[in-house]
């Protein structure tokens, strides 16, 4: 990911995708659980299964998947479930207005789980 300026990798097998690594993934389920990721399989810690889209779908398309599933890369498969490329946010902003990107930013980074929970022990109490 670092030599190829990267963020997601998609994983085949026999030129059929069967998951995707994203940096999110590495951080999250193997580094900040203590492994050694030089050590693991892909298959540990990436995402599956993938959501895509094909050839044929439209950029529309591709946005409100990113948005409805908070992701930031789509893999582009054939019907027959041949890897074929990859979109990122990135492709899609450079087609959008500012607006139009900014919005679709929100969407697709902020998570929709309450940051704070109301919590009555930590309340302080008035005497």
């Amino acid at each position: 990911m670092s030599a190829h300026d990267c963020a997601a990798i998609p994983v085949t097998r026999n030129g059929e995708l069967i998951g995707i690594i994203t940096d999110r993934d590495i951080a999250c389920r193997a580094v900040a659980n203590g492994n050694d990721v030089s050590d693991l399989p892909a298959s540990q810690f990436m995402t599956s299964p993938v959501i895509a889209v094909t050839p044929d779908d439209t950029l529309e398309r591709a946005a409100e998947l990113m948005a409805e599933n908070q992701i930031h890369h789509l893999p582009v498969i054939t019907v027959e479930g041949v890897l074929v490329g990859m979109v990122a946010q990135s492709d899609l902003g450079r087609r959008m207005t500012n607006r139009e990107f900014g919005q679709m930013a929100r969407l697709t980074s902020i998570r929709n789980r309450p940051i704070y929970v109301d919590n009555e022990s930590l309340r302080k109490l008035d005497h």
